[in-house]
């Protein structure tokens, strides 16, 4: 009888392992980040209304697109919409957010010239101090927004190290990640027939850049 009761009991703590792996290994990007959105003019403002618009998978993880609602005042009694995004990376059985980044964006309606409106981030290792003893990972920069007008059908965007990528932006919003990119040199914004409706340089010219920011552009690859 005590034998066949240590191994009921061996089985219960093997079924309860085995579902708290499963439970770990099943966990999605969304609960991950769900609980850490912080709004982007005050980081101890809990973001309300959390939503995810889009995931899109790149090498070493997943990038969660994202909306919700930050409070403009103390009481709470208005709230503006931001927009956002994770940077998700997958360490053995467990995801961990490496970046991210989020605007606010406004209540009323744009200015019809208006396309598309975007944030830049970069990973956060490209700010590391010499001397740290943490292992260097390779830097990314990321291109994010939201499309305004329907007829802008895709993004594309010109990195600092000679690639350039494109999302098509069908659910209206876009991510683009280059790996080894520290900047962005060129935006593009296409419509029908791959029509170039708006063109923007966003490389920053050397008498304004600071110590550091001054963007080198490489020769274009084409690689889409």
């Amino acid at each position: 009888m005590k034998r066949l009761l240590t191994c009921v009991i061996g089985l219960l703590a093997f079924t309860t392992s085995s579902c708290a792996l499963a439970s770990l290994l099943t966990a999605t990007p969304k609960d991950l980040i769900d609980q850490t959105v912080s709004c982007p003019t005050d980081e101890t403002a809990k973001a309300e209304g959390f939503k995810v618009l889009s995931t899109q998978t790149w090498s070493q993880g997943v990038i969660v697109l994202y909306s919700a609602r930050c409070p403009i005042n103390a009481g709470k009694s208005m709230m503006r919409p931001m927009f956002g995004h994770k940077v998700v990376k997958r360490t053995g059985t467990t995801w961990q957010v490496s970046g991210g980044s989020s605007y606010g964006t406004a209540n009323e309606s744009v200015p019809s010239e208006q396309l598309v409106e975007y944030g830049i981030s970069r990973s956060s290792n490209q700010h590391r101090m010499s001397g740290s003893s943490q292992p260097e990972e390779p830097p990314y920069t990321i291109l994010y927004g939201r499309v305004l007008k329907p007829k802008v059908v895709a993004v594309e965007a010109t990195f600092d190290n000679g690639k350039t990528m494109r999302d098509e932006s069908s659910n209206g919003v876009f991510a683009l990640l280059s790996a080894g990119a520290t900047g962005i040199c060129e935006l593009r914004l296409l419509g029908a027939d791959n029509q170039i409706l708006r063109q923007e340089d966003l490389a920053v010219p050397k008498h304004f850049a600071q110590t550091g920011q001054t963007i080198q552009c490489l020769p274009i690859s084409h690689q889409l």
